[in-house]
């Protein structure tokens, strides 16, 4: 009902171990082997059945969980520099402590989506991205607004935790709280 932002924080949650028996793979594109969070792969397994039977699109990820990236601040701020022209432009399209680290988030690798800040405008009048936008929040997948590919999956940090949702009733208010 809602396509707005519930951002996934690595300070809220902490870092998955790319080792954690937590994450588990789901279809990626080829070449990669991409995992998430099991509980955000059992809804996005859901979310990709009705894709496919609604739209015909076989939802492939580009990039699930994945290990910290900068060995310091000072690191991270050069290469921004480098790749986008300053820290605040670079920031917009990646960040020091990713959601992805959490195992909480994917990028989609898929009908027309697809990790490129360069074809993001042309990437938002897919029918893919037009169905996420209308969609995602009932598999409990909220937007990151700058990038049309970058989907997070948030969740009581308990279950992150344990791998366990909390009774239906709050499982169910989650959904909905991450839809608002």
């Amino acid at each position: 009902m809602s396509y707005a932002e519930k951002r996934v924080r690595v300070a809220d949650f902490g870092i998955l171990p790319l080792s954690s028996d937590l994450l588990v793979s789901v279809p990626s594109v080829p070449g990669m082997d991409c995992k998430v969070h099991v509980l955000a792969a059992s809804d996005l397994l859901a979310m990709a059945a009705e894709i496919k039977r609604l739209l015909g699109i076989e939802v492939l990820i580009a990039s699930g969980c994945r290990a910290h990236r900068w060995a310091s601040r000072a690191a991270y701020e050069a290469a921004m520099v480098t790749q986008y022209g300053s820290v605040a432009e670079g920031q917009r399209w990646v960040a020091f402590n990713s959601p992805h680290e959490t195992g909480l988030a994917v990028d989609f690798g898929c009908g027309g989506l697809h990790p490129d800040s360069k074809t993001a405008i042309y990437q938002r009048q897919t029918l893919l991205w037009a169905w996420l936008h209308d969609n995602a929040w009932r598999f409990g997948f909220t937007p990151y607004l700058p990038e049309p590919w970058h989907w997070e999956h948030w969740i009581p940090r308990e279950a992150w935790l344990t791998g366990a949702m909390p009774a239906t009733t709050e499982a169910t208010a989650t959904k909905e709280e991450a839809a608002t």
